[in-house]
């Protein structure tokens, strides 16, 4: 289960099941278990741990509960803090298989930066919680002031079974989720920043005696998106106070959920999300071809995974609402290009409010492979040459971007085939790059300037400037349109046909 959500939701770049620490003894013996899930991406590390107990309804509330929270819940604690340990002490020694042959593939985080993150799923009482709260829910109920070995006695004043706190209250917080409540979770934050945001402010709030009780996962969740869905996208658990008087009080949370989910709002921001699967897929056809191998070098390196990594990081940190943006754009160079039946067609999408990182910016190219050329005997070096020459191409546009937009850190690159219509080729490829320039040299400069001049990159005469508006919550069709929120902006060239 855990390894279908990690695909779906963080990809299969970025998610890992079942990773083993190196632990023999004079090379001999296998590796010991690490976590069930590890998800790497960016500054953020997400450690699971999945136990599924069977729930013993034979067995009294007061023994068979005890049971479980410490086979499900304790143990799986142990095993994040024992990994969150290994991560920071052995990173070298963590491997995919259990001879402890295969390393992880891409990088962990510096310790300086990272952010880590523990998940418990526990499965396996869920029809046990329905039937003790005869509520269809079956998620477990969160109380915050519940901690550490409070939720072994069962003879405290006003004990709740089935009730989740702070079960790690001296370490890091370590989020407890069942089986249902997690896919409720990455339904709707099913991407890496959306999920890790979540996890973030969740710890804060369920540490910060604000939280009187809530009954079960999703009406936390609920009421985290209305917060957002009253906020324009600001997702929190609490709205920000317009007064330094006004105070934070306990509250319980309850009903949210079920409102949430039959609102007109949500409706129609699922109908809008239906865009961003562009992006999704985008990141999914280079994924799939490094996990392959399928990769092809592009100006004379061959990319590891780790070095594809990379630049598919910055894409998979794209959040829901800001791929819907860039999956919107890309759909419309796409069209565009189409129409234009130029040779060369570009877009450029500046980062934009609700940017993973506001010093990204994409460009997109299409090229058209020289069919006139090959009725004539070919290109020398055949398709291959065609395509380095489009990598050329599409560095040389990252690079001027760069130069002439310096706030910018990243441009990265996505060169593609022109569409079959215009070329009568079937078949292509994708390439993918990001480009960081450090230090500008006199040379470089140079450099830029001469293929901008050369290529007719990027001039002010050959760009039409679009900007576009786009809101969370949208309004439905034949509703009147929402306050609309900041533009986001996208280049794309002019090109008469040559």
């Amino acid at each position: 289960m855990l390894a279908d959500l990690g695909d779906a939701a963080f990809l299969q770049l970025w998610s890992y099941p079942n990773l083993f620490f190196d632990k023999k003894q004079g090379g001999k013996g296998d590796g010991k278990e690490l976590c069930d899930m590890l998800v790497v991406c960016g500054d953020d590390v997400i450690i699971f741990s999945d136990k599924h107990i069977h729930y013993r309804e034979d067995k009294p509330l007061e023994v068979a509960w005890p049971r479980y929270y410490r086979k499900a819940v304790q143990e799986a604690v142990k095993q994040i803090n024992g990994a969150n340990r290994i991560i920071c002490e052995f990173p070298e020694k963590i491997f995919t298989n259990s001879a402890c042959t295969q390393r992880l593939p891409i990088e962990l985080p510096s310790p300086t930066t990272r952010r880590t993150h523990g998940v418990v799923v526990a499965s396996g009482a869920y029809k046990a919680v329905q039937t003790h709260h005869k509520d269809d829910s079956g998620s477990f109920i969160i109380l915050p002031s519940l901690k550490g070995d409070g939720h072994l006695d069962v003879k405290a004043p006003g004990y709740v079974p089935f009730t989740i706190g702070d079960v790690n209250p001296d370490g890091m917080f370590i989020h407890v989720f069942d089986e249902v409540s997690i896919k409720r979770v990455l339904t709707h934050l099913d991407t890496i920043s959306d999920f890790t945001e979540y996890l973030n402010k969740r710890a804060v709030y369920l540490r910060s005696g604000h939280l009187l009780v809530a009954h079960g996962e999703e009406e936390l969740l609920a009421h985290y998106l209305n917060v957002g869905m009253k906020t324009g996208g600001i997702y929190d658990f609490e709205l920000k106070r317009k007064r330094a008087f006004e105070k934070h009080l306990m509250v319980p949370i309850q009903g949210e959920w079920a409102a949430y989910v039959r609102s007109k709002e949500y409706l129609a921001k699922s109908l809008a999300d239906d865009k961003s699967r562009v992006w999704d897929k985008l990141i999914g056809v280079f994924t799939e071809n490094v996990l392959s191998g399928t990769t092809v070098s592009i100006m004379g390196e061959t990319p590891s995974a780790a070095l594809s990594e990379r630049a598919l990081r910055y894409m998979a940190r794209e959040g829901r609402f800001s791929r819907r943006v860039l999956g919107d754009a890309v759909s419309g160079f796409v069209k565009a290009s189409r129409a234009a039946k130029a040779d060369r067609y570009a877009r450029v999408i500046m980062p934009s409010h609700v940017s993973a990182d506001p010093a990204v910016a994409y460009v997109f190219m299409t090229l058209v492979y020289p069919t006139e050329v090959e009725a004539q005997g070919g290109l020398p070096g055949g398709y291959e040459q065609y395509r380095q020459a489009r990598v050329t191409m599409l560095r040389s546009y990252c690079v001027v971007l760069l130069c002439e937009q310096r706030q910018l850190k990243t441009v990265i690159g996505v060169a593609v085939d022109a569409h079959w219509t215009q070329t009568g080729r079937l078949g292509g490829s994708e390439d993918l790059m990001a480009i960081q320039v450090d230090e500008w040299t006199d040379k470089m400069l140079a450099d830029v300037a001469k293929a901008k001049e050369e290529y007719s990159i990027l001039l002010e005469e050959r760009l039409m400037n679009t900007h576009t508006s786009h809101d969370e919550y949208p309004a439905l069709p034949g509703e009147p349109a929402k306050r609309r929120w900041p533009k986001h902006k996208s280049s794309k060239e002019r090109f008469r046909k040559k």
